[in-house]
């Protein structure tokens, strides 16, 4: 695939798995290693090539310019310009096992990390990176991702993975965790609450900056793969089969609908007016008349 490279590919026939604001531009992320490119909130896409060709998991920018994606087999990508062009980053220690997730630190850091407790880090804008051990020496388990709170990392990960370290993170500590089963993300509530979850409609609330946790009850056993925390203060998560959950009391409750099309949402991102959702039907605005309570 010729890097750069504007594709012809419909934004509703690619499976999409991150999608990050570059500014006012919308990047998304997913199989066969494109990236797709929104410069109107969503309405309209333009896809171009990377220099790789297997899935891209994740994508993260610091501004408007400097980016990195992350995906299957190692591979890492790099872009200077918004995402209009992409320079592959070769990072021979994952040896081949996948990354899965990449978080903008700030100042030039970026955190990549993935399968079997595989984490780089970087303070150059992507350009040179620096594996680390996680925890220790044996972690072995899948991170799903890291998320800056309040002048710390948290990372969550399969089998109930939770650890935290503050921002310079010589070193992670493991923080016991509510749930055995995989955390796939974590949000800060306007009020200060930490709002965890993951596989089987799990949701966790702690209101001590992670000492204790408390299950948030929800109708579902559908996994919830992404989360943000919109301009209003109000809480959304979405998952597999079109579950989407929003919650106005800093995740203390959720309400859930489902997109009739049943297909499964990855990410989400905030826009003028909506949200544009990700997953396996590509890249759209969300149509709430396309939701429904079951």
């Amino acid at each position: 695939m010729r890097e750069g490279t504007v594709v012809d590919i419909k934004p509703n026939r690619i499976y999409l798995m991150d999608v990050a604001h570059a500014g006012d531009r919308l990047v998304a992320v997913g199989e066969r290693g494109f990236a797709l490119l929104s410069d109107d909130a969503g309405k309209t896409w333009k896809a171009v090539g990377t220099p790789v060709n297997r899935a891209l998991t994740g994508v993260a920018f610091n501004g408007d310019k400097i980016g990195v994606a992350v995906g299957h087999g190692g591979m890492l990508v790099r872009t200077e310009d918004g995402g209009d062009t992409w320079t592959a980053v070769p990072v021979d220690e994952a040896m081949g096992e996948s990354l899965l997730g990449v978080t903008a630190l700030g100042d030039g850091r970026f955190a990549a990390y993935g399968a079997f407790g595989m984490y780089f880090d970087t303070l150059d804008g992507g350009q040179s990176w620096t594996r680390r051990v996680i925890i220790d020496e044996y972690f072995e388990a899948h991170i799903s991702r890291v998320v800056p709170v309040n002048g710390k990392l948290w990372l969550v990960g399969e089998a109930g993975t939770l650890a935290t370290c503050d921002e310079q993170c010589t070193a992670y500590v493991a923080v016991p965790a509510p749930y055995t089963g995989s955390f796939f993300g974590m949000l800060v509530a306007p009020d200060g609450a930490l709002i965890l979850f993951g596989m089987r409609g799990s949701i966790f609330r702690s209101t001590d900056a992670g000492t204790t946790w408390a299950r948030v009850e929800v109708d579902t056993t559908a996994s919830f793969n992404g989360g943000r925390v919109l301009s209003d203060g109000s809480v959304v998560l979405v998952g597999n089969a079109g579950l989407v959950a929003r919650s106005k009391d800093n995740g203390q409750t959720f309400e859930l609908e489902w997109s009739k099309a049943g297909r499964g949402f990855s990410a989400l991102a905030e826009v003028p007016g909506g949200l544009v959702v990700v997953g396996e039907g590509g890249a759209a605005v969300l149509d709430p008349a396309s939701l429904i309570r079951k």
